[in-house]
């Protein structure tokens, strides 16, 4: 089941796809209980369908509530405009070090806030 998040059609938000383990290592290790597999982040590119702006995206390290993921586990996607109403499938494509091709979908539920 895809992760589902809130925009409102006015705002310019950061959404992230980890790929890395959201509750333990977090560092794309052997120890890592995330997709990567001891891997790490070569290349990540969205998909974003008509209605919603890909501003820009990156695999720089983050924070996300009180959790560190470094740089080259996730994919950073900022989004920005819309249609309130409107649900959006966000296909997160990324190629690994080892050379793998995996893909992950949010939904981005666009509403008024």
């Amino acid at each position: 089941m895809a992760d589902s998040f809130i925009k409102d059609p006015n705002s310019v938000e950061t959404f992230t796809v980890v790929w890395a383990s959201k509750s333990n290592l977090n560092d794309g290790t052997a120890s890592d209980t995330g997709e990567l597999q001891g891997e790490t982040l070569s290349t990540a590119a969205a998909t974003v369908p008509a209605g919603i702006t890909l501003d820009s995206e990156n695999r720089n390290q983050t924070s996300i509530q009180g959790v560190t993921y470094v740089v080259n586990t996730v994919h950073n996607m900022v989004l920005s405009g819309g249609t309130a109403g409107t649900e959006y499938a966000i296909l997160s494509r990324v190629t690994t070090s080892g050379s793998r091709t995996l893909d992950k979908t949010i939904t981005i539920i666009c509403q008024e806030t």
